[in-house]
């Protein structure tokens, strides 16, 4: 199993399940592990990170970087079938304050998503939730949606 690393990153306290992930976790294997984001900014937002702690893509063990690709096109795939977006946004900056761990956002992007919200600007979810606004999603359809995921990925993302 990887290393779980930094007491005091927030992605590695996800990662040893000292936070609890909206709905539980998605998938979980010997490097990678996914998660619906917290806080819960738009139904469907997920987020991927490698188990052990490591700050910067080009920092990924070999095996790690070619589990990526099949892995996210997996997801991506189980997406599509559970969500039904038009499109699914691939992010990675890992700046913010206490989770500079790597994590990579997959985030649908729906066909009534406002064109002020959409490329980049989608973040703004993010931010308005963090900042107390309200939540795009229930509790209970974020369960239902991280079922629904984790048993499309069982199925293998087809």
């Amino acid at each position: 199993m990887a290393d779980r690393g930094d007491a005091a990153c927030l992605t590695c306290r996800f990662n040893r399940g000292e936070l609890p992930a909206p709905g539980g976790v998605i998938h979980e294997d010997d490097l990678w592990q996914l998660q619906h984001v917290e806080p819960v900014a738009l139904l469907g937002w997920l987020v991927l990170k490698p188990l052990r702690h490591v700050e910067a893509f080009a920092d990924l063990t070999a095996e790690e970087a070619a589990t990526f690709g099949p892995l996210a096109r997996r997801i991506t795939r189980a997406m599509i079938q559970v969500l039904r977006p038009v499109k699914i946004y691939i992010s990675l900056y890992a700046e913010a304050e206490g989770f500079a761990h790597l994590h990579v956002h997959l985030i649908p992007r729906h066909a009534d998503t406002p064109p002020e919200r959409r490329g980049p600007r989608i973040f703004e979810y993010l931010r308005e939730r963090k900042a107390g606004g309200q939540y795009l999603a229930t509790s209970g359809e974020v369960e239902r949606t991280t079922a629904a995921l984790r048993e499309a990925l069982q199925r293998g993302g087809q």
